[in-house]
C-alpha cells in the first residue's frame, strides 16, 4: 500500500510539473520595428505584416476558439525605446458605454494585458482597452486582494492607445466584423524599484485576454495562456522574446 502510494503521488507530481511548464511555456516572439508604427488602431504597417500572431483561448476551458468570427490575434514588436501590441478582435457585436478613463471595463468589452517586469510574481501592470478607445490602467500589488480604486490611480504616463471599430459601435441590433487594438508602452514607464532600467534585454513576463458580451449571448472570456478562471494569475504568465 506504501509503495502504491508512493506511486501515485509521484505520478501527481509528474503531472503538475508537466502542467506547469505547458503553462509558463507560452512565448511571443516581438519582431524589431526600425520605423514605429503609428497608434491609430490600424494594423496598415509593414511591421505589422512581418510580426508573428498569437491566438487567444477560451480561458475556462483552454480550448482554441473555431469560430472565426469570436476569434482573436495579437502581435508584438517593439523598438529601442517602445514596445507595441496589437490585438485584433472579431466581434459581431461591438458596443462599449464606459466613456472615462480607469472606469471598470472588464464589465463590458475590452481587451487586457498584464505585464511583469521584475522577479515579483504579485506586482505587474495591467492595461485594458475598451472598443471606443477608453483606458483602464493600473499596478497591481497582490492578485488575490485587489483594491481596486487604489491601483486604479496608477497611470502610466506616455502610454498610447488607437481603436479601429470594423462595424458601427453601439449599434446592437446590426452584425459587425472587428475591433483593431495598437498599445505603445514605452519601457520607461514599465520600470520598477527592483527593474530600473527596461529594454530588450529585459525578462518580460506577461499574459494577454479578452472579455467577450454579445448581446444574446453568455459572456465569454479568452487568454493567451488560460488561467481558468481570474486573470490574475501571475504563475501562468507567458514570456516575451526579442527578436
Amino acid at each position: 500500500m506504501r509503495l502504491k502510494n508512493s506511486m501515485i503521488l509521484g505520478a501527481l507530481m509528474l503531472f503538475m510539473q508537466c502542467a506547469e511548464k505547458t503553462a509558463t511555456d507560452y512565448t511571443i516572439e516581438a519582431s524589431f520595428a526600425s520605423k514605429a508604427p503609428v497608434i491609430d488602431g490600424k494594423a496598415d504597417e509593414p511591421i505589422w505584416q512581418q510580426a508573428k500572431p498569437i491566438a487567444l483561448k477560451e480561458n475556462r476551458s483552454g480550448k482554441e476558439v473555431l469560430e472565426p468570427g469570436l476569434q482573436t490575434h495579437v502581435k508584438a514588436c517593439y523598438d529601442d525605446s517602445t514596445l507595441y501590441f496589437l490585438f485584433v478582435c472579431n466581434d459581431p457585436d461591438i458596443w462599449a458605454a464606459f466613456t472615462q478613463r480607469d472606469e471598470y471595463l472588464w464589465e463590458e468589452e475590452v481587451v487586457e494585458v498584464f505585464i511583469d517586469v521584475d522577479d515579483v510574481p504579485e506586482t505587474y501592470v495591467e492595461i485594458e482597452v475598451s472598443p471606443s478607445n477608453v483606458l483602464f490602467d493600473s499596478y497591481i500589488v497582490d492578485p488575490e486582494n485587489i483594491d481596486v480604486p487604489a491601483t486604479a490611480r496608477f497611470n502610466l504616463p506616455r502610454l498610447k492607445t488607437g481603436v479601429t471599430v470594423q462595424g458601427t459601435l453601439n449599434q446592437r441590433e446590426d452584425l459587425d466584423s472587428s475591433w483593431t487594438v495598437e498599445m505603445a508602452i514605452p519601457f520607461e514607464d514599465l520600470a520598477t524599484a527592483t527593474t530600473e532600467n527596461v529594454g530588450p534585454e529585459t525578462e518580460i513576463k506577461l499574459n494577454f485576454y479578452r472579455l467577450d458580451k454579445n448581446q444574446g449571448e453568455e459572456p465569454t472570456s479568452y487568454a493567451w495562456s488560460p488561467t481558468g478562471k481570474s486573470f490574475h494569475k501571475p504563475s501562468v504568465f507567458g514570456k516575451l522574446v526579442f527578436k
